[in-house]
């Protein structure tokens, strides 16, 4: 049986219980948990990856652009928060090189997830996986299927990760070779789909944890991760050391 300590936990978008998320403010909290950071990565139009979740930049940031639509410099200088406390925000959006390689001097895993954006640039992929050279501890996620085979192709010894929110059948999981490991909301969790899993020699992580679950009561020898807004809740529940 899998030692719990060998279950890594993520801190969804950074620490974004305790600052905005993906921003640098909340990566450096989710180091002092001792976490893994769970971030998302989209692509302008003239090919800068950038640390950001939503395709477009309206809700913090107040435009109604698409990032895959925009060049980088229409953005670097923006400032990006929740509607009401924008304009008192400092925070902008990361470049996912500079937060990459922060990641490894600090050696902090990443569970980084590729948005839609890099189906609309034709270099995306090649982009990616170019920055992620010489990174050590991480693995790339997206909803996307044709991305991650795409991602594979470019770096086959790296774990691709396909992110589930519904039911999908096994026979499908089954025949996407290139996927290395599924992660399942937690509404999909159940042993049996989990023992499934394993037999096929997926790695399995779970989201949108929050610490109550069934999941956590008794942790599967078959979990390799916990993706979490609750990085400090769940570390203690896994009696995992944190730092201070």
């Amino acid at each position: 049986m899998r030692k719990l300590q060998e279950v890594t936990v993520y801190a969804h978008r950074g620490a974004s219980k305790y600052a905005l998320e993906n921003t640098w403010n909340a990566f450096y909290k989710a180091c002092e948990f001792n976490v893994g950071i769970e971030l998302d990565v989209q692509i302008t139009k003239d090919g800068v990856v950038v640390v950001f979740h939503d395709d477009n930049l309206k809700r913090l940031g107040g435009k109604k652009y698409k990032i895959e639509n925009i060049l980088y410099e229409e953005l670097k200088e923006l400032k990006i928060g929740k509607r009401w406390s924008r304009r008192f925000s400092n925070a902008q959006i990361p470049l996912a090189y500079e937060v990459f390689q922060w990641s490894k001097e600090k050696q902090v895993p990443l569970n980084i997830e590729m948005k839609n954006s890099f189906s609309a640039h034709p270099e995306g992929p090649k982009i990616l996986a170019s920055m992620l050279e010489g990174l050590e501890n991480f693995h790339v996620s997206s909803f996307n299927p044709h991305l991650l085979k795409e991602m594979k192709q470019l770096m086959p010894a790296r774990e691709m990760a396909l992110i589930i929110k519904k039911s999908i059948p096994l026979e499908a999981i089954r025949k996407m070779k290139w996927i290395d490991s599924i992660h399942l909301h937690r509404r999909l969790y159940s042993l049996s789909f989990l023992e499934a899993l394993q037999e096929m020699k997926k790695n399995i992580r779970i989201y949108n944890i929050i610490g109550s679950e069934a999941a956590m009561k008794k942790i599967a020898p078959e979990l390799k991760g916990i993706i979490t807004d609750y990085p400090e809740r769940i570390t203690k529940k896994l009696r995992l050391p944190v730092k201070r």
